[in-house]
């Protein structure tokens, strides 16, 4: 009976053992798996065998679990597999209508780009255009303003309205100077035509008005300054008329110096007349210091008189002192040398402490 009890013990041990084992199969996933040690385990002597039968149930149990798992398992590989073909097909697709999509943004911006770039052609046409046509309106009023400007210069050029004319002739010039570069154009010589002969009349209107008013002893008010405006006539027309204007001046003058000085008397006679030269000058210079005054400082004209003055004198004082050489009269050199001194001295004040020498020549 015990016998009997310790067997039925044992064997109860080992199923218990063996179903553990069967249930706990989690170990045969190993790498280092070995079936023998593992039914070794299992049936460790001939009294371990009685539960063979009840391990293999279980152990035939989880065979069927595990294929069943395994055909869910495939199955839903199976049905993975099919979503991802479809998933794929379906990015495919995607990625092909987004490829098309680009490809086709990238034709609009392309087309949108050239439009531009007409737009923009067609834009810098206008402003060209445009700047071509607001300068071709500006030269056309301009010169509409030079062709009345000319005419009312022509006008009172003829009134010899001098105050008037270097209002006009400024004005004309400026408009003038923005066709030096259409000299080419008809209208426009035509137009420079006239107004060089308006200057050339001008010029001669004007210098005889000047040569006329040397002439006189007195000047009256009015014509000193009509005479002061025709300055600045001359100023607009040219420089070198300007030059030409003070240098006939001068000449004039002295040109009536130098046929009151310019005797055949002796040698010592024309320097006891020495100081005479100087007091001429003087007279000159203050008798018509109101016409002095018409010019601009600028022009320094009583300057440029006392020069040719000064060249001229030192001119006949030299002839003289040569022709006297073989015998000098020492009494009226030094008088005339203390006279030339003294001439000096004045002028060089009412040049504002500038140098001006007979024995320089100016």
């Amino acid at each position: 009976m015990e016998a009997s009890r310790m067997e039925e013990s044992t064997s109860g041990s080992n199923g218990a053992a063996l179903g553990k084992e069967a249930e706990d199969l989690d170990h045969i996933e190993t790498k280092n798996f070995s079936a023998t040690e593992y039914l070794n385990k299992l049936f460790p002597n001939e009294e371990s065998l009685s539960g063979l039968p009840e391990f293999l149930v279980k152990l035939r149990r989880r065979i069927r679990k595990v294929n069943d798992e395994i055909l869910v398992a495939v199955r839903q590989q199976s049905q993975t597999g099919s979503r991802a073909k479809e998933d794929l097909a379906q990015a495919q697709n995607g990625i092909e209508d987004l490829s098309g999509r680009i490809t086709e943004i990238k034709v609009k911006a392309e087309q949108s780009e050239t439009k531009v770039q007409e737009i923009c052609r067609d834009i810098k046409k206008l402003d060209y255009a445009k700047r071509h046509l607001t300068n071709t309106i500006t030269a056309f009023r301009r010169l509409s303003m030079l062709m009345s400007a000319i005419q009312n210069l022509q006008e009172v050029s003829d009134k010899r309205d001098y105050r008037e004319t270097a209002n006009l002739m400024e004005a004309v010039n400026q408009l003038a100077s923005h066709f030096e570069s259409f000299s080419q154009i008809p209208k426009v010589c035509e137009l420079r035509g006239q107004l060089s002969a308006i200057k050339s009349g001008l010029r001669a209107t004007i210098f005889d008005d000047f040569i006329y008013a040397t002439a006189k002893e007195e000047i009256p008010p009015e014509t000193l300054e009509k005479l002061t405006h025709a300055c600045r006539v001359v100023e607009a027309i040219d420089l070198h008329v300007k030059d030409e204007l003070v240098s006939r001046i001068c000449n004039k003058e002295m040109s009536a110096y130098q046929q009151i000085f310019s005797t055949n008397e002796a040698p010592s006679t024309k320097l006891e007349k020495t100081d005479r030269r100087y007091t001429w000058m003087k007279k000159l210079l203050t008798r018509k210091q109101p016409f002095w005054d018409v010019f601009p400082k600028s022009w320094e004209v009583s300057s440029l008189l006392c020069t040719s003055f000064c060249k001229i004198t030192k001119a006949h004082l030299s002839e003289t002192l040569d022709s006297m050489r073989d015998n000098p009269d020492v009494a009226n050199l030094l008088k005339a040398l203390h006279w030339t001194l003294d001439f000096e001295k004045e002028l060089n004040l009412m040049a504002g402490g500038g140098e001006i020498s007979l024995y320089e020549g100016g």
